[in-house]
């Protein structure tokens, strides 16, 4: 038996040689292998001997937990008995067929491997000699080895399915390399700023506490207050940067909660000032009232500060004016927010691929072509849209749509 089941990796050709070289050995008239389903809930006959045609019908298919065959589906214990046909346990279904047949004698035991059930292996007589000790101990190791067998030919499917799908990256992982590698040293950047970010924390509440104390002693004059007042503006501002700073270089593990799209698009904007200004990119928002959307600030923010990035890059070599728009609204089960650049534009060949994994327009070591892939994921993880388009008046925009409120169960 084990010879016959071992000799190929071919998960049918197991299933088809199992249960003819079982009943070749022990003789049996019946037999049926039944197998989980992928959800479990079922189980599937994929492989019998000597069944008839309607004995074979009411076998297809069995749920899992009911009947004889369903119950050591669940619990992996054996069951034997001796007049089968007058069992109460038997499926409705199934008993009319049974006692048609004249089975008497019934054995049924788990496939099993590594810890876990794959399904079932039946035997049936129609004379009145019960099962034996000795023949059961002989299912059990024969459906031991059909659970190897199994196993093994599942292993390799999954092995073989695993190198193509190697193969088909092949390619794209050698055009990405340099991009990956660039990335690492981005990471290594992004320790070091976190680092720094820290050391400039604790200057900075210095800073705002004593100013603070300036600003209420009693002896502090209206011109000395006033320009407290801007260090104090001033020193908050550059708090709140080194705070977004220390958000985005984290490593965190995605925490879902409700939190405000306008409140992460200000973080970014925030985060970007700088840069922006230095482009003399001019930045208009419109920020109207939108309840919560259920999401990983982290993850919401990774996607805007994509997108922006994103707008930032188009116009940075733009000659016209440079504008960057950031809308957010409710509409009706969902929270949008825009982010529209007043660049070129793209073109007809790239808007298709746009989301496509590596896939860039810019010069290498400019981008990785791995950002919006990963907002276009992280977007569509949390059940919304991820969309572009080009403006009827020049420039590329990106739209986010996120479900409002708490997600169903």
């Amino acid at each position: 038996m084990a010879e016959s089941v071992s000799r190929t990796l071919d998960v049918e050709e197991v299933l088809r040689t199992a249960v003819g070289a079982l009943t070749r050995v022990t003789g049996h008239e019946i037999a049926s292998l039944h197998l989980l389903s992928d959800d479990a809930r079922t189980l599937e006959l994929r492989g019998d001997r000597g069944m008839s045609a309607r004995l074979r019908e009411v076998n297809r298919v069995l749920p899992t937990g009911e009947g004889l065959i369903g119950r050591v589906a669940v619990t992996g214990k054996t069951v034997r008995i001796d007049r089968n046909y007058e069992d109460p346990n038997v499926l409705p279904s199934a008993k009319a067929a049974v006692r048609r047949e004249q089975i008497r004698g019934f054995v049924c035991v788990a496939i099993h491997c590594r810890g876990r059930i794959l399904g079932t292996l039946s035997l049936g007589r129609k004379t009145l000699a019960p099962f034996d000790r000795h023949e059961l101990a002989l299912v059990e190791a024969t459906a031991y080895q059909i659970g190897l067998a199994l196993d093994n030919a599942r292993l390799y499917s999954e092995s073989l399915r695993q190198l193509d799908e190697i193969k088909r990256t092949h390619t794209q992982l050698i055009h990405a390399e340099k991009q990956l590698i660039h990335s690492e040293k981005l990471s290594a950047v992004g320790e070091l700023a976190s680092g720094v970010a820290h050391e400039i924390n604790n200057p900075l509440t210095t800073i705002l506490g004593q100013t603070h104390l300036l600003l209420t002693h009693p002896e502090t004059s209206s011109h000395v207050r006033d320009r407290l007042g801007i260090v104090a503006e001033e020193a908050g501002r550059a708090a709140r940067i080194v705070q977004n700073l220390l958000l985005f270089a984290r490593h965190y593990t995605p925490e879902r909660r409700p939190c405000s799209i306008a409140d992460q698009a200000r973080r970014v904007l925030e985060l970007k000032g700088y840069q922006l200004q230095q482009d003399n990119i001019r930045v208009v928002t419109d920020f109207a009232s939108c309840p919560f959307v259920w999401a990983d600030e982290n993850q919401l923010q990774q996607v805007l500060l994509n997108l922006v990035q994103n707008a930032h890059q188009a116009m940075a070599k733009h000659p016209a004016h440079r504008v960057l728009t950031v809308r957010v609204w409710p509409s009706d089960r969902h929270a949008c927010v825009e982010v529209r650049d007043s660049g070129p534009g793209m073109a007809p060949e790239v808007l298709p691929r746009v989301f496509d994994p590596f896939f860039t327009t810019k010069p290498p070591g400019e981008g990785s072509g791995l950002g919006l892939s990963v907002s276009y994921g992280i977007v569509t993880e949390l059940g919304g849209i991820l969309r572009a388009e080009n403006c009827s008046d020049g420039g590329a925009s990106f739209i986010v749509e996120l479900p409002l409120g708490e997600p169903a169960s």
